[in-house]
């Protein structure tokens, strides 16, 4: 991956990031506290998101991702997303909204901070093989690991949030 193609992944990211920002902006309280079907509010899936990217974030400050998830080791390797998702849920229930979205900026300011230092060749390798402290069975590289907790996260879950602000009423 060349400069230009890591300058063109953070800027992918950068307009994910923008997109979703710009969303939660506009969300009343009213609005972020409504839940879709499944349970989830606006809140929800910032609390989930800031979670998620610090779960990446860690690794770059030596951690573990399981510590920023907030659950036990076991339960990481072990569960399924759907699983950790909702302990995860159940956890952060009482945040405020604007708590979350600062956790949001703050892991996301960190981890970008840290995707920004990293050179061609890092953003391809395993990121089990960069970072010492990952799973072991993780075969994603670095690159698919950031993006699958960034900017590809971002607009999965923007697009839930969209819909269930459409049926707030």
């Amino acid at each position: 991956m060349s400069n230009s193609e890591l300058a063109k992944f953070t800027a992918s990211i950068d307009a994910a990031w923008k997109d979703l920002h710009s969303f939660l902006a506009a969300v009343t309280l009213s609005q972020a506290s409504k839940r879709d079907p499944a349970g989830w509010s606006v809140k929800d899936h910032v609390t989930h998101l800031a979670v998620w990217e610090d779960s990446v974030a860690i690794l770059f400050r030596g951690g573990r991702r399981h510590e920023a998830l907030g659950i036990e080791e076991p339960f990481y390797a072990a569960g399924s997303f759907d699983e950790i998702n909702e302990v995860i849920k159940v956890r952060l229930e009482g945040t405020a909204l604007q708590e979350a979205i600062r956790n949001l900026e703050g892991a996301h300011g960190q981890l970008m901070g840290h995707l920004r230092t990293l050179r061609d060749a890092d953003l391809n390798a395993k990121a089990r093989e960069f970072f010492p402290q990952a799973p072991r069975n993780d075969d994603r590289s670095l690159i698919s690991l950031i993006w699958d907790n960034t900017g590809g996260h971002f607009t999965e879950h923007l697009e839930w949030m969209r819909d269930l602000v459409g049926r707030a009423t």
